[in-house]
C-alpha cells in the first residue's frame, strides 16, 4: 500500500518522531511504503529523516507558505498527489488536515484526518475550516479518547468514522545510559523531569514555582526541562527571580533525551491541554511514575502510574513531595509504569494502523471504525 503522509514541517516534537518511528516500521514490515509531503518545507528533524531515507517532498520553504489562505500550497499539494498516485493520504495537525484536504478534492483518494491533542481552536475562520472540511474526510484517528470527543464536537459535522488508536515508542531508542545530572548541570537530589516545547500549554513556570516551594520544605530537589521555544526567555527570568538557578536547568534541544529519562526519579507534565504525550509514555518505559494535569489523556491507560495535581503551585509541589519521599509508593507506581509502556510497542502500532488502512482503501463498505 501506498501512502502520503502529510505534516506542515519536520520539527522537534513528539507527532514528527513518531512519524519517523512508523515510516522505518512500515519499512521493516512492508505492511506500507510512501512518502512524506513536508507543506512548509522546513524543520530540524528534515536532515534526520534524509540520512534514515525516509522519502520527504518539499512543497514550500518557508512557513509562510503554511497560511491558512495560501491556495498556491495546496494547489502545489494537489499537483505533487496527482503525479505520486497514492492508495491513501493520512493527514497531521492543522495545517496538513487543511491543506491536505482542499488538495484532495475530487481525487478519489481515501483520506484520513489525525488529531493528537484536545485543543479547542480559538479563530473563527478554522473551526469553520473543521467542520466544513469535514465532508472531504474519509476517517479521523484521534489518539485518545479525549482527543475523540474534541473530534465530534469541533470537527465532525459530516459524522464520518472515528477511531482511537493510542500512541506507540520505540523501545530500542530508549535503552540508554543515565546522564550525571550533577556532573553535567550541578544539580543534586533527585530530579523531576518535563520533556516538551517552552509553550504556554505545559505550564512549565508552574513547575518551576513548584520547584520553588520544594526547596523551602527542604526538600533538596532538581528540575531539568527538556526542550526549546519561546516561553524561555519567561522561564529564564522567573528561575532568577525565585532564585533557582542552581535547582532548575533549561538544558534546550537534546537528542539524548533517553538518558534524562533514566536519570530522573518523577515526570511531570501539568497541562493545560495534551492529545496522548509519547514523551510521558516514554518517561513510563523508563519506570518514571508521574504528576500530571487531569487535562493529559495518558491518564485514560495509564491512571495507575500517575498521581493527578491541579494547575497550581502549591498542589504540584504537594504531589510531588509524595512521590519523592514515600518509596513504596514510588516503586508500585513505576512498575505499573513499566507494564503499561511495555504495551505499546511501534510493531503493535503499526500493525493495528495498516489494518486501519486497509479498511479506508477496501471501499466505504468496510468502514466500520466508530469507537
Amino acid at each position: 500500500m501506498k501512502v502520503a503522509w502529510l505534516v506542515g514541517g519536520l520539527p522537534f516534537g513528539g507527532v514528527e518522531r513518531w512519524l519517523y518511528d512508523l515510516c522505518l516500521e512500515f519499512r521493516r514490515t512492508g505492511l506500507a511504503e510512501g512518502r512524506v509531503f513536508n507543506l512548509s518545507g522546513t524543520g530540524a528533524l528534515l536532515p534526520e529523516y534524509i540520512r534514515a531515507g525516509i522519502p520527504v517532498e518539499r512543497i514550500a520553504s518557508s512557513i509562510p507558505a503554511i497560511a491558512s489562505h495560501r491556495l498556491d500550497t495546496a494547489l502545489k499539494l494537489r499537483a505533487r498527489l496527482r503525479s505520486f498516485r497514492p492508495d491513501l493520504i493520512h493527514s497531521m495537525h492543522f495545517t496538513a488536515n487543511h491543506h491536505g484536504r482542499l488538495a484532495a478534492l475530487g481525487l478519489g483518494i481515501p483520506l484520513l484526518v489525525h488529531l493528537h491533542n484536545t485543543k479547542h481552536e480559538k479563530k473563527l475562520t478554522r473551526r469553520l475550516s473543521d467542520k466544513l472540511l469535514s465532508y472531504a474526510t474519509t476517517a479521523y484517528l484521534a489518539v485518545s479518547q479525549a482527543v475523540a470527543v474534541v473530534v465530534d464536537t469541533d470537527h465532525n459535522l459530516a459524522a464520518r468514522p472515528v477511531r482511537v488508536l493510542y500512541n506507540a515508542l520505540n523501545q530500542e531508542r530508549l535503552e540508554a545510559a543515565p546522564v550525571d545530572f550533577a556532573a553535567a548541570f550541578g544539580l543534586e537530589g533527585p530530579v523531576v523531569l518535563a520533556v516538551g516545547r517552552y509553550v504556554p500549554q505545559k505550564n512549565l513556570d508552574l513547575l518551576i514555582r513548584a520547584a520553588g516551594l520544594l526547596r523551602a520544605r527542604g526538600l533538596s530537589v532538581g528540575l531539568a526541562l527538556v526542550g526549546e521555544g519561546p516561553e524561555r526567555p519567561h522561564l529564564e527570568a522567573l528561575r532568577s527571580e525565585l532564585g533557582l538557578e542552581r535547582q532548575v536547568v533549561l538544558t534546550g534541544f537534546r537528542p539524548d533525551v533517553p538518558a534524562f529519562y533514566r536519570a530522573s526519579r518523577v515526570f511531570a507534565l501539568p497541562s493545560d491541554f495534551e492529545g496522548f504525550p509519547i514523551a510521558h509514555l516514554e518517561a513510563m518505559y523508563c519506570g518514571l511514575p508521574a504528576v500530571v494535569s487531569r487535562e493529559v489523556p495518558s491518564l485514560e491507560i495509564a491512571a495507575e502510574a500517575c498521581l493527578v495535581c491541579r494547575r497550581e503551585p502549591e498542589d504540584i509541589a504537594d504531589k510531588l513531595g509524595i512521590l519523592l519521599l514515600d518509596g513504596d509508593l514510588h516503586a508500585r507506581l513505576a512498575e505499573k509504569a513499566r507494564q503499561t509502556a511495555r504495551e505499546q510497542t511501534m510493531e503493535r502500532y503499526a500493525q493495528r494502523l495498516g489494518e486501519i488502512y486497509a479498511s479506508l482503501t477496501a471501499g466505504p463498505e468496510r468502514l466500520h471504525l466508530k469507537s
